[in-house]
């Protein structure tokens, strides 16, 4: 009795996988190929092919946020052999205020004056005059001046500050993590979505 496979059904018509849809970072084409390699001559659950089509698509909705966090989970970028890693920001705030005031006064001082002088002549004298008295008047002339002042400043720094600490605190060993990350390079996310797709779409009867 012939059997229907995805193999067989994808030769008959190739949109068979339009509507699978994969997060960013997962190539379609690989996890088809891959599929059908895997799927060899399994028989097909729902051997009508518009509703097998429809399922895949429903299949891969369902499935969308599991594989994206696989995805975000594997492209995540570290150092294998560091199991601690602490990232801190802080801000420094600095204010500087100064102010000063006072007075200030002077004085000017000087003198002030006049003279004033009467000249007379005799009658038989001619023309020539002579000094009869002089006034002189004499004065000072101060002037003050005072005022005041003040001046206020003020500053504001701020400054932000970042540090990390990272390294091997000694949990695990460095190797005892390098052999962890060589197991989990194994993890091979194409054939653990594939593995869930035949789970759900092909009976593993050889």
């Amino acid at each position: 009795m012939a059997k229907l496979t995805l193999i067989g059904m994808y030769n008959f018509d190739d949109t068979l996988f339009e509507y699978l849809t994969m997060p960013d970072g997962i190539d379609k084409e690989t996890l088809v190929n891959n599929i059908l390699l895997q799927s060899g001559d399994f028989e097909v659950l729902y051997p009508n092919l518009d509703f097998l089509k429809m399922s895949i698509g429903a299949w891969s909705n369902k499935w969308q946020p599991t594989f994206e966090r696989w995805q975000k989970a594997l492209a995540l970028e570290y150092n294998p052999i560091e199991n601690y890693n602490r990232q801190e920001e802080w801000t420094d705030s600095h204010n500087m205020n100064s102010s000063d005031s006072g007075t200030s006064s002077g004085k000017t001082e000087g003198t002030t004056g006049s003279l004033t002088t009467n000249r007379v002549s005799a009658y038989d004298s001619g023309d020539g005059l002579t000094t009869k008295d002089a006034i002189a008047v004499n004065g000072t002339d101060d002037t003050n001046n005072s005022g005041s002042f003040s001046n206020n400043r003020s500053q504001t720094y701020d400054g932000i500050r970042s540090g990390r600490m990272h390294g091997n605190i000694g949990v695990t060993t460095s190797q005892q993590m390098l052999e962890a990350e060589l197991h989990l390079g194994y993890w091979n996310i194409y054939e653990k979505i594939t593995d869930i797709f035949l789970t759900e779409f092909v009976l593993p009867i050889y």
